[in-house]
C-alpha cells in the first residue's frame, strides 16, 4: 500500500509540475485511484471540500476583492510613490506597507494592482518597471506568510494540524516569518537595481482619443490639481482643458464638483483614466462600441438611451459635435449591455475594462477587514465563520453585489487545495509520510538544528517545484510526525514550513504572482533563477537561524 501511494503521490507532483495537464485533473486523478485502491475512503479523500482551511480561504477572497474595490491600493500607491526617482527609492517606499496589507489580504489582487501603478511610474518618473514588479511580487510573498490568513498556505495548514490537536493562531507564524521577511527585504532592496536594470523601449503613441470624464460629487479629485493627482499627463493621456459651467479653464486649475476634465488619450489611457479612484465614476463597466448607422447624429446621441454615458470617442472635437459616422469607435458606459444591445446606432460592443473603483465604501471594507483580522486575533470565533461573516458584511454593506462576491471566488485555486488535503490523506494513511519522517530523522541523525535545516530546504525545494497547497498538505503531516518523534514543538516546525512555503523565487511557474509579472516586467526563467537564487539562500539561512534559536 506504501509503494503504490509513493507512486501516485509522485505520479501527481511530476503532473503538476510539468504542466502537461491541469493540476486539478491531477488531483483528482490521485484521488479516485487512492479510493479504488482502498488507501482512504472517498470521505477522507474529499474532507478539502468542506475543510474549514478551505472555507475561510474562500472568504477572505471576497473580503480582499472588496477592499480592493474600493481603489485604495492605488490612491495609497500613487502618494507613497510621489517624487521617486531611482527603483531603490520605488522599493523602500512601497515594500514595508505592501507587505503588512500581503499579511491580511491573498496577495495576487495586490500584485494585480500594482502592474498598472508601476507601468504609469515608468511613463512618469523614467523608474523602470522591470526593477520594480518582481521585487514586490516576492516581497508580498515572504509578507503573507506572516499571518494565519495572509496565505492559502498557512490556512491549511492550520486546518490539517487542527484536526491532530495542534491549534495555530492568527500570529502563530510571526516569530519565524516576520524576521525572515526582514531580511528578504533588505537583499530585494539591495539586489533588484543591481541585477535588474533595463527597461523595455517606449513606443510612439497616438493620442487620437478624446476623452470627457465627469467629476461627481464628493469625488477624492474635489479641491485638488490634475498634476497632483498624478492624472496630468502621461504617454497615454494628457489633460487638455477643464470644462465648468461652460467656461473652459486651464489644465492646472483646481478641479471641483461636476467639472469635467477633457483629454487626448491613447485607448489605454482611457481604460487608465476610468480605472482611476480619483473621479468617482459610477460603478459600471466601460465599453468599446462600434456605431452601425448613419443617422446625422452625433456621437452624443448614444444618450438618448438615458443608461448610456459616453466617455470618448476618436476625435479632436467635442462629444457632442462628433458625428456618429458608420463604423466610428466610442467607449461608453451603462449599468445594463441591454442597452447597448437593443441601441439603433450601437452595431458591435466589447467591455474593455472592469468597474470603477467605488472610493465612497472604503471605510466600510477598511473596517470590515480589521474586525476580521482583530476577531480572529482574540480568537472571538472559529477563524472560518468570522472570515465568511466579513465576507458576508462586504455584501450586506453593499461594498460588493452578490455576483461580484461570487466571481471573487477563484474556484480553480479553491479546487488545488481541497484535493491537496485529499493528497495529505493519502500520504498520512498509506503509512508514507512516517517513511518520509524517518528519511528526515537519519538525515538529521538526531540533531535538532539539523532537523530544522533539512526541513526548512525540503519546503523550499518542493515548493518551488509543486503548488503550495501541495507542499503543504505533504508536510504538515510528516511535521508532525518529526515533532512527536524528537520532541520538538509541533507549532515550530509548522511555522517553519509555512515561512519556507513562500520561498517560490526559482521558478515562474510556482506562484501565480510570478506569473503575473512575467510578461509586464519581460522576465524569462533565467532572470527568475538568477535573482531568486541569492534571496532563496539568504531567507533559507534566515528560517533556519530564527527557527534554531527558538528551538533552544
Amino acid at each position: 500500500m506504501t509503494i503504490l501511494a509513493a507512486v501516485i503521490v509522485v505520479v501527481t507532483l511530476v503532473v503538476m509540475t510539468t504542466g502537461r495537464q491541469p493540476a486539478v485533473l491531477a488531483l483528482i486523478c490521485a484521488l479516485v485511484v487512492a479510493g479504488i485502491a482502498g488507501i482512504a475512503t472517498p470521505a477522507e479523500l474529499f474532507a478539502g471540500l468542506s475543510n474549514g482551511g478551505v472555507i475561510t480561504i474562500a472568504a477572505m477572497l471576497v473580503i480582499a476583492k472588496g477592499v480592493l474595490y474600493t481603489g485604495v491600493i492605488s490612491r495609497v500607491t500613487h502618494r507613497l510613490l510621489s517624487g521617486v526617482q531611482n527603483t531603490g527609492q520605488v522599493l523602500r517606499r512601497l515594500i514595508p506597507p505592501v507587505g503588512v496589507v500581503s499579511a491580511l489580504i491573498n496577495t495576487t489582487p495586490i500584485v494585480a494592482m500594482l502592474i498598472p501603478a508601476t507601468r504609469e511610474l515608468e511613463q512618469q518618473s523614467g523608474v523602470p518597471a522591470r526593477g520594480v514588479l518582481l521585487p514586490i511580487a516576492h516581497a508580498t510573498t515572504l509578507a503573507g506568510s506572516a499571518t494565519l490568513i495572509g496565505t492559502s498556505s498557512n490556512l491549511l495548514i492550520a486546518g490539517l494540524a487542527t484536526a491532530s490537536g495542534v491549534g495555530i493562531t492568527m500570529f502563530s507564524f510571526v516569530p519565524i516569518a516576520v524576521p525572515v521577511a526582514l531580511i528578504g527585504w533588505l537583499v530585494l532592496v539591495i539586489t533588484a537595481p543591481l541585477m535588474l536594470r533595463g527597461r523595455a523601449e517606449p513606443l510612439e503613441r497616438e493620442l487620437v482619443w478624446r476623452a470627457e470624464i465627469p467629476v461627481a460629487g464628493g469625488a477624492n479629485a474635489v479641491g485638488r490639481t490634475a498634476a497632483a493627482l498624478g492624472v496630468r499627463a502621461t504617454p497615454e493621456f494628457e489633460l487638455v482643458e477643464i470644462q465648468r459651467w461652460g467656461d473652459c479653464l486651464e489644465p492646472d486649475s483646481v478641479i471641483q464638483t461636476d467639472d469635467v476634465l477633457v483629454y487626448r488619450a491613447t485607448e489605454s489611457g482611457v481604460r487608465m483614466l476610468w480605472a482611476s479612484p480619483r473621479f468617482g465614476h459610477a460603478a459600471q463597466a466601460l465599453y468599446l462600441v462600434s456605431i452601425a448607422t448613419d443617422e446625422s447624429a452625433s456621437v452624443r446621441d448614444l444618450e438618448e438611451e438615458e443608461d448610456v454615458q459616453v466617455v470618448a470617442a476618436q476625435s479632436t472635437k467635442l462629444l457632442r459635435d462628433t458625428p456618429a459616422l458608420p463604423g466610428e469607435m466610442c467607449l461608453v458606459t451603462t449599468s445594463s449591455v441591454d442597452a447597448l444591445t437593443d441601441h439603433p446606432l450601437v452595431g458591435l460592443w466589447q467591455t474593455v475594462a472592469g468597474k470603477a473603483p467605488q472610493t465612497a465604501k472604503t471605510w466600510v471594507a477598511l473596517a470590515i477587514l480589521v474586525g476580521v483580522v482583530t476577531s480572529a486575533a482574540f480568537d472571538v470565533a472559529p477563524i472560518e465563520l468570522i472570515a465568511v461573516t466579513g465576507a458576508t458584511l462586504m455584501v450586506l454593506t453593499k461594498v460588493l453585489t452578490p455576483r461580484s462576491a461570487a466571481r471573487a471566488l477563484n474556484w480553480n485555486i479553491l479546487a488545488i487545495i481541497a484535493g491537496s488535503i485529499g493528497l495529505g490523506v493519502i500520504v498520512v494513511n498509506s503509512g508514507l509520510g512516517e517513511h518520509i519522517s524517518s528519511v528526515i530523522l537519519k538525515l538529521s541523525a538526531g540533531s535538532t538544528a539539523l532537523v530544522i535545516l533539512v526541513i526548512a530546504v525540503i519546503t523550499t525545494v518542493l515548493t518551488n517545484v509543486v503548488t503550495n497547497a501541495a507542499a503543504a498538505a505533504i508536510l504538515t503531516p510528516v511535521a508532525l510526525t518529526v515533532a512527536e518523534s524528537t520532541g520538538l514543538n509541533p507549532i515550530l516546525l509548522l511555522t517553519l514550513i509555512g515561512t519556507c512555503i513562500s520561498f517560490t523565487f526559482l521558478n515562474p511557474f510556482s506562484h501565480q504572482s510570478n506569473l503575473m509579472v512575467m510578461k509586464p516586467g519581460g522576465y524569462s526563467v533565467a532572470t527568475f533563477v538568477r535573482f531568486g537564487i541569492p534571496l532563496t539562500a539568504a531567507s533559507v539561512a534566515a528560517a533556519f537561524g530564527v527557527a534554531w534559536l527558538i528551538s533552544l
